[in-house]
């Protein structure tokens, strides 16, 4: 019996380990998938130090270029086929404290160092970022479902896996309930729950879905999701945090899911609504999704930054919300964990950075929307520039009509004598004073229009070409029609008190 049982043992002991072998070669033959093992390992225990923000030792885990290329020590640490050979396998088996990576953390497992090791052996080949790779079709579990669709099968095909069985079906009302909820935020009508109690139609689930997509709520509810995106409920933001009266951009985006718009148009006019042949009202109000930037009126505040500002929030938000990545930390070097260089972020940057953007009080430049007797007015003028003017003029009444451009903002006088840029938004000057508004285009203007107000009883306003001595072009009560000036010049502005 003993003779038996050791050999029993034996032939047990052999077995297991012959099991053990066979399982260690074919582990070691299947090729290594870098984004689901590799990448991983790299991201827990390497990119702090060897990534996009540091790179010590100059070598970096981020992209293949830099893990192939040379170190500081004149080096590549990894090369492909030969893990005998790369430094950044002898890092992570050495026994030296000093020299083993990672320095400031737990040494990696057998696991983790078998599959770097495995992988660099394999040619040390990249992978695309998995959120990267285009989905492809995989085929439906071969289960029997009685009712439902493919989504179902792949459901029960996991439930079986698992061992469990799926809940019970849920009452009618319980189903109309939650549908409700789910599509349009609101609980069912009592009269559509008693509908639905007592029809017997085996398709009076499909037409209480269909309903509810056709109920103006529906666009209620998720344009919620989409504002929320959007920075909607942002008020202005910086010193002055006034509130902001954009609901027609809110108005545009629930019309635009309760119509269905396809997801291209949806983008498309958002993102450059303005740009697009001859744009609408609606395209026009839909690029408010990018308007929605802070701007900060202050004193001495600089056009530029905050313009600059506002041109990176809408890198940002147009990649938050487009492609569901953070990009902000590109502005400083590469992502640690997506496939975004650090000059990517400018290029992006760079199909925004061409929007006009000035810190002023009402923060024009805006988009004028007339009510029902205005907007009569305006088609008569427009009209009549149509039938008496040419092309051009007739464009650019239109567009003035549309946003009050070309417009010279206050805040752009310099040069104040005896005056100043009163509360960052008003041209304030005193008896005598004056300021200049430099680089004015002045080639075929005749007419000056300019809102001002005095305290005091009559006065005048002069503007002089180039200078203070220049020849004067206009004046609060002008006499006989004078020759319109030419080309680009600084405007001086004097007020006087009679």
């Amino acid at each position: 019996m003993d003779h038996f049982s050791t050999l029993r043992i034996t032939v047990s002991l052999t077995l297991a380990a012959g099991a053990g072998l066979l399982f260690a070669a074919c582990s070691s033959d299947r090729k290594v998938d870098f984004s689901t093992e590799v990448k991983p390992v790299l991201n827990k225990h390497c990119i702090s130090c060897h990534g996009g923000v540091k790179q010590s030792g100059g070598f970096s885990v981020l992209f293949r270029e830099e893990a192939l290329g040379v170190t500081k020590s004149g080096k590549p640490a990894i090369i492909p086929g030969h893990p005998e050979k790369s430094e950044f396998i002898r890092r992570l088996t050495c026994k030296d404290p000093k020299e083993r990576m990672p320095q400031k953390g737990e040494p990696l497992t057998h696991a983790e160092i078998d599959i770097l090791t495995r992988w660099v052996k394999q040619g040390a080949e990249w992978g695309e970022h998995w959120a990267y790779v285009s989905p492809k079709n995989i085929p439906v579990p071969d289960i029997d479902v009685p009712k439902g669709n493919e989504i179902d099968h792949f459901i029960q095909a996991k439930l079986k896996e698992e061992g469990l069985k799926p809940s019970p079906e849920a009452d009618k009302m319980t189903l109309l309930r939650r549908v409700s909820l789910d599509l349009t935020g609101l609980p069912p009508t009592p009269e559509m729950a008693r509908q639905f109690a007592v029809s017997n139609d085996p398709k009076a689930y499909e037409k209480i879905v269909d309903s509810l997509l056709q109920s103006p709520h529906y666009g209620e509810r998720w344009a919620a999701m989409w504002l929320d995106l959007a920075r909607y409920s942002d008020t202005k933001g910086y010193e002055r945090d006034d509130s902001r009266r954009i609901w027609r951009y809110r108005d545009w985006v629930i019309d635009a899911f309760n119509n269905d718009m396809p997801y291209d148009t949806f983008t498309i006019e958002q993102l450059a609504g303005d740009l697009l042949p001859d744009p609408t009202r609606d395209q026009l109000i839909a690029t408010a999704f990018n308007r929605n930037t802070m701007t900060n009126d202050e004193g001495g505040t600089q056009d530029e930054e905050f313009r600059t500002a506002a041109v990176m929030d809408r890198v940002s938000t147009t990649m938050d919300v487009f492609q569901g990545v953070t990009i902000a930390c590109v502005q400083c070097h590469s992502h640690p964990y997506d496939p975004f260089r650090f000059e990517d972020y400018y290029k992006l940057m760079a199909f925004l950075n061409n929007t006009r953007d000035e810190d002023t009080h009402m923060e024009h430049p805006k988009l004028r929307l007339y009510d029902s007797v205005s907007t009569a007015e305006v088609r008569q003028v427009s009209d009549w520039v149509a039938q008496n003017g040419n092309t051009q003029q007739a464009k650019e009444v239109q567009e003035f009509l549309k946003v009050l451009e070309p417009k010279v903002h206050a805040h752009v006088a310099d040069n104040y004598i005896n005056g100043a840029l009163l509360d960052t938004k008003y041209m304030g000057i005193r008896n005598n004073g004056s300021c200049r508004l430099p680089q004015q285009n002045m080639e075929g203007k005749t007419q000056l229009l300019m809102n001002y107000w005095t305290g005091s009883k009559g006065g005048s306003v002069e503007f002089r070409l180039d200078s203070l001595n220049g020849r004067t072009i206009i004046k609060h009560n002008p006499g006989a029609h004078q020759r319109p000036p030419r080309h680009q010049h600084a405007v001086a502005t004097r007020y006087r008190h009679t």
